[in-house]
């Protein structure tokens, strides 16, 4: 892995020096390097999962186009970016100090809701480089025809993950969530006056950082794609308030949904269509689980937590929508 940043900043610069290791699951790896006289961070894809060289055109698009507080982006590659290193950038918490207060819970709700008033687009799905990935200048599209709707984006993501879980017992888990999808399409096709916005993926405290009320920096969009802000929200949601291992105050659903409202408001329907997100959630987590840790002894367990989750969740929606 060594030769792959190695790689990344040989292809933008000669003056750059490769420290250590940051963090490494794939499909990413972080590395601290020397660009160019500066301090900075290369993350680097790993294998065809990664999309670290899309990843970085988000983030430059974002400190752009938004208000948003993300890493400044020296350079792009066909394989990974350079951003500068950020003192104020959020940290993986110590397993220990997995603490959520009313602070970070209001201030996430409202950047969160921020990032999808300020970043739309003209139709949701996929987002891909445009054009060459090796030219450092190219942007970002999304890769989806101009008639795409959410449930076309939605569908696209599920794939992913079908492709990547082809092969196990859980293939069938991501195929049910599939045909659901398909069959009740029309009930998630309903962006009303709101445009498709830019998503997160996975707004947390180890990727969101937040003092003295407002967000210092955010981090990590390699989850990003363009649709509803409902996905986004309970991305967010289900790993914080449900599961995650999160001490917190018996309000916090209350404050950080609040916080979002404060912004712009949550979609029509959103209670309605709740317990399907969760379960499409919990096909992300998954895919998550397979790719980062692999589905063995050690992780069983939490396969099939999820696959059962999904598949009830699901069968109690068919009775009361069918």
């Amino acid at each position: 892995m060594s030769r792959t940043v190695q790689d990344v900043l040989a292809s933008q610069t000669d003056d750059f020096e490769v420290h250590h290791k940051l963090h490494d699951v794939d499909p990413h790896a972080v590395y601290e390097v020397t660009f160019e006289g500066r301090k900075a961070v290369c993350k680097v894809s790993r294998g065809p999962r990664g999309a670290a060289t899309i990843e970085g055109r988000v983030l430059r698009y974002v400190g752009r186009e938004t208000t948003i507080p993300v890493p400044e982006i020296l350079t792009v590659g066909a394989e990974g970016f350079v951003a500068a290193y950020c003192d104020d950038a959020p940290e993986e918490p110590d397993p220990e100090e997995r603490r959520l207060d009313s602070e970070w819970l209001r201030v996430a709700g409202r950047a969160l809701a921020r990032l999808h008033d300020e970043a739309t687009f003209d139709r949701p799905g996929l987002l891909t480089v445009d054009g060459d990935s090796a030219d450092t200048n190219t942007g970002i599209r999304v890769d989806a025809d101009a008639r795409a709707t959410w449930s076309d984006a939605l569908d696209d993501l599920l794939a992913v993950y079908h492709g990547a879980l082809r092969g196990t017992e859980y293939a069938t888990t991501v195929a049910d969530a599939r045909e659901f999808l398909s069959n009740h399409a029309d009930r998630f096709d309903v962006f009303q006056s709101q445009e498709p916005s830019l998503l997160h993926g996975w707004f947390s405290p180890d990727h969101v950082a937040v003092s003295d009320g407002a967000v210092n920096r955010v981090i990590d969009f390699e989850h990003a794609l363009v649709g509803s802000s409902e996905w986004d929200y309970w991305r967010t949601a289900m790993p914080l308030f449900e599961g995650g291992g999160w001490e917190q105050p018996t309000d916090a659903r209350e404050v950080f949904r609040s916080g979002y409202e404060s912004v712009r408001p949550l979609p029509d329907g959103f209670e309605d269509r709740a317990d399907a997100y969760r379960a499409f959630v919990a096909v992300s987590h998954l895919d998550s689980l397979h790719t980062q840790r692999g589905i063995d002894d050690g992780t069983r367990e939490i396969a099939e937590f999820l696959r059962s989750y999904v598949s009830d969740a699901l069968g109690e929606l068919r009775t009361e929508w069918d």
